[in-house]
């Protein structure tokens, strides 16, 4: 008869056995931020502990039954503040597509920064070259700020986009950034 210790001894051996049948995927981040569409599938984006960049990986439901489609780079770590919050919001049309993916965070000046995904266009656009995105309003966030939100509201036509975060021009309070459709405004929180 084997004791109950012996079995307590073996126990690491069965889990590293374990362990090394399954197929996880690595990832080391900071941040990070995701959406999900009607069906499961699902969209991450996080900063890259050990470089910095923002990725995005592709999952095709939630972790219990879905798996990795992917892990690729969305935004060049020339561009990203380190450490950087990540937030991240979805307008989705009706049905399981989805119309416009954002995901924001700061760059290393500390300028309120995007990368968006359009149904028309079909790719990711961002950077200095992206004249609908919200970094080339100049909004500046507060160095070493973490707070960072975003939301979509579909029911709105256009729908609205609302991002919240602490404006170097306001520090002591959120400040958001709002398009309705006729680009980016932005106010304080008042009372």
């Amino acid at each position: 008869m084997v004791s109950v210790s012996k079995l307590l001894l073996a126990l690491p051996l069965f889990a590293t056995a374990l362990a090394s049948d399954l197929s996880i995927v690595p990832i080391s981040g900071t941040s990070m931020g995701a959406v999900q569409l009607a069906d499961g599938n699902t969209r991450l984006y996080y900063q890259d502990s050990t470089t910095g960049a923002i990725n995005a990986v592709v999952v095709s439901n939630v972790f219990t039954t879905g798996q990795s489609q992917g892990v690729s780079l969305l935004v060049p770590q020339d561009e990203v503040r380190k450490p950087t919050p990540v937030a991240v919001s979805l307008i989705a049309a009706t049905g399981l597509e989805f119309v416009q993916l954002h995901v924001f965070f700061f760059s290393p000046e500390n300028i309120l920064s995007e990368y968006h995904w359009n149904e028309t266009i079909g790719l990711f656009q961002g950077g200095a070259s992206c004249v609908t995105c919200i970094t080339n309003e100049g909004f500046v966030g507060v160095a070493g700020s973490d707070m960072l939100y975003a939301m979509a509201n579909n029911a709105t036509s256009p729908p609205t986009l609302r991002v919240g975060f602490v404006s170097a021009g306001s520090p002591g309070t959120i400040s958001e950034a709002v398009n309705t459709g006729n680009g980016w405004s932005i106010a304080s929180l008042t009372t």
